[in-house]
């Protein structure tokens, strides 16, 4: 009998220690982290910004986690997304989008399958010693190295048409798809990419096997080549004898009106052959051929995609005092038109908001070429007020002296000259209560509006309604990469981010998630931003597995 109770008050010291261990483990997570170092080398690379930067944290529980940083990586330069609250989406453009966001196919595998595929699968073309210079490649810049990595490895097998690779560095699934995305945004030649693939991944989340995709193209592609080189080249050589970058601009944006058909049905129109080659496409054809032909032409023009009343991709163009929107699929109608064309942020605001790694391209804000509309402003039927001297659409000249009255135009505001609310700051970062016994505080001028702010009927005014309305809309979306947003009082923001501070967002709406889903993990990333009037839109980027 005393062997017996020796036995037992042994298990129960172990036990003790052990729920001790974990209590420590769970309160200092650099302490798990340099554990999970010494037991397993080198972790997943998690989203850009959760590094211990002090810009951002992290929690954990189990097998869910959550994300409270930027969200994406970089810092965002000068752009205010507006809210989308405020859209009004102009009748005759209404539909005319068509941009499909990069949707990966993921499957987690078991850790022998993994094993195997090892030994088996190699990396195929590695990219080393690849480089892209910033101006030209913006999205390549925005990653972190390791990222960077797996866009470089993507880049050159898709050179060579290599179907399936395994990582060279070890990054997370997640990684992988912020790499691809970065590699569509930069790389319009590619035509012959799908913007698709598959992967593979652990249970941990490490990417082990990347499969790419490949349209009809590829089954020869050096015709197609031959095809899409000579169609870009006849619109090229009538610009290229153009004095200034602007002439060559406006002339690409008219040729290019003129050669293209919006067809929803078009084939491959996310690439930039359906535009140029098949003359037919939709929003990310057009915007693809648009970057390929400034590109040649010298002309910095990157590929940006957003929200437009349905996912949507248009242009930003440096010229020589600035940055520009570009949307020609828009001012593609009965007639040329520029209601589209060389347009800042402020004028945009109504009509269009950048999403994903395009918010971090840089704010458009220039004057000089701020072109007017022949029928009224983007989306107000207003006459645009030009911060400085706007050209003739129809002379296709330099603005004489490009003189202006010296003012710049503040990325706050709206067209008809008011000041938009003021955001919460660049990213959900800047808002992380580092404490959360006590109260988020948040700049002076927010707090009077969050106090009484006007009753909204789509906002939800208590953490239980926030939790199953989170729980209905991930339910009804389904398992894999989703997105949604709802509504909240800035009253309550403090109250929502505790709970995940916590962990006690798991139990209010998680589990319950998962349970319906068939699903056993869940990884969640946040963006706050102020749409005015004392209220916050929650952003979720949930990826459930």
């Amino acid at each position: 009998m005393k062997v017996v109770n020796k036995i037992m008050i042994g298990i129960a010291v172990l036990c003790l220690l052990l729920c001790g261990g974990i209590l420590v483990f769970a309160l200092n997570p650099d302490m798990t982290s340099s554990l999970a170092q010494k037991l397993y080398g080198n972790t997943v690379d998690m989203p850009p910004g959760t590094e211990e930067t002090g810009e951002g944290q992290t929690s954990g529980n189990g097998n869910i986690s959550v994300t409270l940083p930027n969200g994406m990586p970089g810092e965002m330069n000068g752009y205010v997304a507006p809210s989308m609250d405020q859209m009004q989406i102009p009748e005759d453009v209404s539909g005319r989008t068509g941009f499909t966001p990069v949707q990966p196919e993921e499957q987690q595998i078991p850790d022998q399958e993994a094993q195997n595929l090892k030994e088996t699968l190699g990396s195929g073309e590695t990219g080393e010693g690849l480089s892209f210079s910033a101006e030209e490649y913006p999205y390549y810049q925005m990653l972190s190295e390791n990222q960077q990595s797996v866009y470089r490895q993507i880049y050159a097998n898709a050179q060579n048409l290599t179907e399936k690779f395994a990582p060279e560095k070890t990054v997370s699934a997640s990684d992988v798809k912020i790499a691809f995305e970065a590699v569509i945004g930069d790389h319009p030649e590619m035509f012959w990419l799908e913007t698709g693939y598959s992967s593979k991944y652990l249970v941990n989340g490490q990417c082990v096997e990347i499969d790419l995709k490949y349209n009809s193209t590829a089954d020869d592609l050096e015709s197609a080549k031959q095809r899409f080189d000579a169609a870009a080249q006849n619109l090229i050589t009538g610009a290229d004898s153009l004095d200034s970058n602007y002439e060559k601009e406006k002339y690409v944006h008219d040729a290019l009106v003129s050669a293209v058909t919006y067809d929803l049905t078009a084939d491959m129109n996310q690439s930039a052959y359906s535009a140029l080659v098949n003359g037919k496409s939709v929003c990310a054809g057009y915007a693809r051929a648009y970057q390929y032909l400034l590109q040649q032409l010298g002309i910095p023009c990157y590929y940006c995609t957003g929200y437009s009343g349905g996912d949507h991709a248009w242009n930003i163009v440096k010229l020589d005092d600035g940055y520009y929107n570009v949307d020609v699929t828009w001012d593609d109608a009965a007639a040329i038109r520029y209601d589209y064309f060389n347009k800042t942020d402020a004028d945009f605001a109504s009509t269009h908001v950048r999403q994903n790694l395009s918010v971090y391209l840089p704010a458009c804000n220039g004057t000089a070429y701020r072109q007017e509309n022949t029928t009224g402003a983007a989306g107000t039927g207003q006459p645009s007020e030009a911060g400085g001297a706007t050209p003739d659409p129809d002379a296709g000249t330099t603005p004489s002296g490009g003189q202006t009255d010296g003012s710049v135009t503040d990325p706050g505001q709206q067209g008809d000259g008011t000041q938009e609310p003021e955001q919460p700051g660049s990213s959900l970062s800047d808002y992380i209560n580092p404490d959360p016994q006590e109260p988020l505080r948040y700049p002076s001028g927010n707090t009077a509006a969050a106090a009484m702010p006007e009753p909204r009927a789509d906002a939800l005014t208590d953490l239980s309604s926030y939790y199953e309305d989170c729980r209905k809309q991930l339910t009804g979306l389904g398992s894999g990469d989703q997105h949604f947003d709802n509504v909240v009082p800035k009253s309550l923001w403090s109250t929502i981010e505790q709970s995940y501070h916590t962990g006690a967002y798991e139990q209010g709406y998680v589990v319950d998630v998962l349970k319906n889903l068939g699903m056993e993990y869940f990884a969640i990333q946040l963006q706050l931003v102020d749409i005015g009037d004392g209220y916050y839109r929650v952003y979720h980027n949930v990826v459930t597995y």
